[in-house]
């Protein structure tokens, strides 16, 4: 019984020296393992540097500048060492850019090419897999795009065309009240007409009748003239609907002054740099100046400012494929409409 008490136990250590083994050598235990070794000679460095000061002669400035300048070529090379196995400046645990949605946004920024810069990979596999997963990602990116921002436009042209139906709804309702108000005061001063007894000649009774019911039948006429150029141009509107570009634009605007203001309460930028960020971003230019700091940490309010940057950004493109499809809608009209009305011109001409 001791002996295998003896034996588990040996077994148990065992198991955990490769547990620390794998750990040390895994990903995070390299970038742990550099940054504890970069701490470690910035430390030394300036404890040489303090004991420098003291060891040697205070007066001879060029012993300690020699003794400093050989420590800090020291450290120099430290750091560029562990800059090439991964090391991206920041302590371990205080800012990890590499939780879940940290990732999910990094892969984002990769397929979308916005690609700020701010989070990159740093080991060969991470680079390698980055551009294995560029080289599939971004064309289906696009494509998704291609097809959400025609589903989007087709959305955005049946709402457009919804309200036009409903202006011209307003019109004709207003058409008709009118309508309704003439027959109610024809109505009116027939009865007044034919209340009032005149002494009169019947001939002339009659002709005042006759040019009554010939002005009311004048005015009623109008009106349902009106009302049928009113159905014809809300027609020839709907068969043909093309959402203005000055509609495109004021939309792609309020969605920018949307995450301008998200932004600018989020990390106290002004409104410039805010609209600057999100302004680069949509369009993919992604220089990398401009970052949500405060989103990089483990804080359960930095990962959920994560969230919504991302999606900010993938229905921000999604949005802005959209506004592409309906302004090349529009400028294709206006060029078929100014051409055609060229031809007409030659063609008076000739």
């Amino acid at each position: 019984m001791g002996r295998r008490h003896r034996r588990s136990k040996v077994t148990r250590v065992v198991n955990l020296v490769k547990k620390i083994i794998a750990f040390f050598f895994s990903h995070i235990g390299l970038c742990a393992l550099v940054q504890e070794l970069v701490k470690n000679a910035r430390e030394r460095a300036v404890d040489v540097v303090w004991n420098a000061t003291f060891r040697v002669n205070r007066l001879d400035s060029k012993q300690w500048k020699k003794t400093v300048l050989d420590e800090v070529k020291v450290f120099k090379t430290i750091c560029m060492q562990s800059i090439r196995k991964g090391y991206d400046g920041k302590e371990y645990g205080k800012q990890a850019q590499w939780t879940f949605t940290g990732a999910f946004l990094y892969s984002l920024t990769v397929i979308t090419t916005i690609g700020y810069g701010n989070t990159a990979a740093k080991t060969y596999i991470g680079k390698t897999l980055t551009m294995l997963y560029a080289i599939i990602g971004i064309p289906l990116m696009l494509l998704f795009l291609t097809n959400i921002g025609d589903v989007m436009a087709k959305i955005f042209r049946f709402l457009y065309a919804q309200s036009i139906r409903l202006k011209f709804r307003l019109i004709l309702w207003h058409k008709k009240r009118k309508a309704a108000k003439i027959r109610r005061a024809n109505s009116l001063v027939s009865r007044l007409t034919r209340g009032h007894r005149v002494k009169a000649d019947s001939s002339v009774d009659s002709f005042g009748l006759g040019a009554g019911a010939d002005v009311e039948d004048l005015l009623t006429a109008r009106v349902e003239m009106e009302q049928l150029e009113v159905r014809e141009t809300a027609a020839a509107q709907l068969e043909s609907v093309t959402v203005p570009i000055s509609l495109v634009v004021f939309t792609m605007l309020g969605y920018l002054g949307v995450g301008t203001t998200i932004f600018k309460v989020w990390e106290g930028w002004t409104f410039l740099e805010s609209f600057y960020f999100c302004f680069i971003s949509l369009t993919t230019i992604g220089f990398g100046d401009k970052f949500p700091s405060t989103s990089v940490s483990n804080t359960d309010e930095a990962q959920e400012k994560l969230v919504i940057t991302s999606i900010y950004l993938l229905f921000g493109m999604a949005l802005l494929a959209m506004c592409f499809n309906l302004a090349q809608e529009e400028v294709q009209n206006k060029t078929r409409w100014i051409a055609d009305k060229f031809r007409s011109k030659e063609d008076d001409d000739d």
